[in-house]
Formats: structure tokens, C-alpha cells, sequence
């Protein structure tokens, strides 16, 4: 966690409302995951995740149980003609419960998300439009104010977000991001601390990099966002997620002093039927290069068919411990 919110100030956009938001590749109606974490041989269910879809591919309830603490999430959602309307969310905290409700313009677009608290306490959340793409959001969540811009290039591909979230009695805390193929490859925090890179690996490895304060490495890093941005602002750049993904692992094995990894997600994706959708997802320990917890997926598809399973599966941790292996990360612990 970076000090004070500067967490909640991730790459922002429209909630994701259908399964293809949810990164599906074809129409469901139910997905179910239970995560398991793990030392040696002990195993322990950790929670239960439940997601149902309508009949228009949206999310229609959603409900998350913990088996450590018997704490529990649930939400509800409401729809007219495929707009959402109305989200109520339940906790097992009371103060947590809150309701929102949606505004949108004579296009249809959504404007507003009004949030409503427990103890009558109020946020928004605001989505302007220009060219008809969401260009800014703005917001006042518990009495945090932040604004993200959205910038495009020439064939309108989105490539970069300024995020500046309002302090008390302090400046702004200003955090740019860079996107590529939609996903989050590099940001920092103005006017130039806290670099982070991302990279994905053949939709099965996805690592989060902290570059450490190093002159050289972060000047390396800020040169190379700031031409990606002047490529992309053109629709110029030719860097794939694969390309940039590879050189940055490679320059973590060269240099794992100054680039360290702080997520590390592997992913599998099943076999034919089911359309390449994530059915496993193991979280790795960056430190000792570990894995400590695997959620299980079970898919039922509107076409009624079924594809995976939420129980606890070695075999499929052996799989894991495969591709990672197979990544030859250095190890960071101590260092």
C-alpha cells in the first residue's frame, strides 16, 4: 500500500456490468470460485465467490463468503431494457450496506452513479463523454475526491489516464497510466516516484514490478512510457503485450535489485468448451517464488454447459508449479 489512498487511485472506467466485462468470452449464466490457500501440505478453504448473470448477460447478484471469519458480501441488481438501475449491497458489516442508483443521457450513456450509505452518508461518481468515449470520471467516495482523465489516440485507442485524488491541506497526488491493449502496463506518481510495470504472458502469467529507487532504472523506465505515449498518441507504436512483457522479464532477471515483482498471477484456461474462460488462478509469493493459493472456477454457460470445478485440485497445482518453474524467476527474498 502506498501512503495515505493513493491504492484506490487504479486505471478507472464504466462498472463492469456484462459478462464480457467480466472477461468471458461467451454468455453465462453462473461462475463459482472457491479459493484455497496453502503451506506445504496444509490446505485451507479460505472463501467462496458466486456470480449469476440475467438473462442479457449482465450480473444480476453476486455473493462472497469467508469460512475464516463468517463474514459475507452480497449485491442485487436491478435492469430496465439493459440499463442498470439499481445495485444494493448487503454486508455482514452493516456499515458497509449501501445502495446505488444510475443517471444516464438521452444517448443512453451513464452519467452518474449516485451512492447512498448505511448512515445516509452520500457519493458519486460522475462519467463525462467526448467524441462519444468516456474521457473523465470524477468522484467523492467517503469524502475522497479524485478525477481521471482519459486520453485517446488518433483512431480513438485509449493509451493513457491521469488520475489526480484530492489531500486535505496538501497537493494532489497525481498518478498517470499507461494502456496497452487495454490493460495497464506502467505508471507512476508525479512528479516521478512510485514506478510500477505490469506485463502478461500468453493470457497465462500476469507479474506487477515495483522499480526500486535507482537513477538509472527509473530514468531507463520514464523514457521509455514517455515514448510509448508520443507512438500511441499516433497510433505509431508497434510494441506488443508479448514483446513488452518478455524484455521487461528479462531485464528483471539482468536486474532484480531494481525491478521487483509484488503480484505474481497464473492463470489456466482450460480446454475447448470453455471458450479459453479462466479456470484456475494461482497466486505466487514474490518473495520465495510460491505458490500459496489457488481459486478454482466453475462455469455454467447459458447454452448449459458446464466446465470446471471449485474443488480443491493437485494436479492442477502441480500444473502451476510447472509454469512457474518453466518462468526461472529469480529469487528476491533478502535482497
Amino acid at each position: 500500500m502506498l501512503c495515505y489512498i493513493i491504492q484506490l487511485a487504479e486505471a478507472q472506467s464504466l462498472p463492469d456490468i456484462s459478462y464480457k466485462d467480466y472477461g468471458y468470452n461467451k454468455p453465462v449464466k453462473q461462475v463459482e470460485q472457491v479459493y484455497y490457500s496453502f503451506e506445504s501440505d496444509s490446505i485451507e478453504k479460505v472463501e467462496k465467490t458466486i456470480r449469476k448473470f440475467n438473462a442479457d448477460g449482465n450480473m444480476g447478484s453476486f455473493e462472497n463468503q469467508s469460512f475464516l471469519d463468517d463474514s459475507w458480501t452480497k449485491s442485487k441488481t436491478t435492469y430496465i431494457k439493459g440499463q442498470i438501475l439499481k445495485e444494493v449491497w448487503e454486508h455482514s458489516n452493516p456499515y458497509l450496506n449501501r445502495t446505488s442508483t444510475f443517471e444516464y443521457d438521452v444517448k443512453g450513456r451513464m452519467i452518474k452513479e449516485n451512492i447512498k450509505f448505511q448512515d445516509g452518508a452520500l457519493s458519486f461518481i460522475k462519467y463525462a463523454y467526448k467524441d462519444d468515449r468516456l474521457y473523465q470520471i470524477a468522484s467523492t467516495i467517503d469524502g475522497v475526491r479524485s478525477v481521471t482523465e482519459r486520453y485517446y489516440s488518433k483512431k480513438g485507442v485509449l493509451y493513457k489516464e491521469i488520475h489526480r485524488q484530492k489531500v486535505p491541506n496538501d497537493s494532489d497526488i497525481i498518478t498517470n497510466y499507461y494502456c496497452l491493449n487495454e490493460k495497464e502496463i506502467g505508471s507512476y506518481v508525479l512528479p516521478r516516484n512510485y514506478f510500477y510495470k505490469s506485463i502478461y504472458l500468453n493470457d497465462q502469467v500476469e507479474i506487477k514490478f515495483k522499480l526500486v529507487e535507482n537513477t538509472a532504472t527509473l530514468d531507463a523506465f520514464y523514457e521509455s512510457l514517455s515514448q510509448f505515449e508520443r507512438e500511441a498518441r499516433n497510433d505509431q507504436q508497434s510494441l506488443s503485450l508479448q514483446t513488452y512483457a518478455e524484455q521487461t522479464l528479462l531485464k528483471f532477471k539482468e536486474n532484480n535489485l531494481h525491478i521487483k515483482p509484488y503480484s505474481i498471477l497464473l492463470y489456466y484456461r482450460g480446454e475447448k468448451n470453455s471458450a479459453g474462460d479462466i479456470l484456475a488462478e494461482a497466486e505466487v509469493d514474490p518473495l520465495t517464488n510460491t505458490l500459496f493459493g489457488i481459486g478454482f472456477f466453475k462455469i455454467t454457460y447459458t447454452d448449459k454447459t458446464v466446465v470446471g470445478s471449485t474443488d480443491y485440485n493437485m494436479n492442477m497445482r502441480r500444473y502451476f508449479e510447472k509454469v512457474l518453474n518453466e518462468l526461472q524467476l529469480p529469487q528476491t527474498y533478502g535482497r
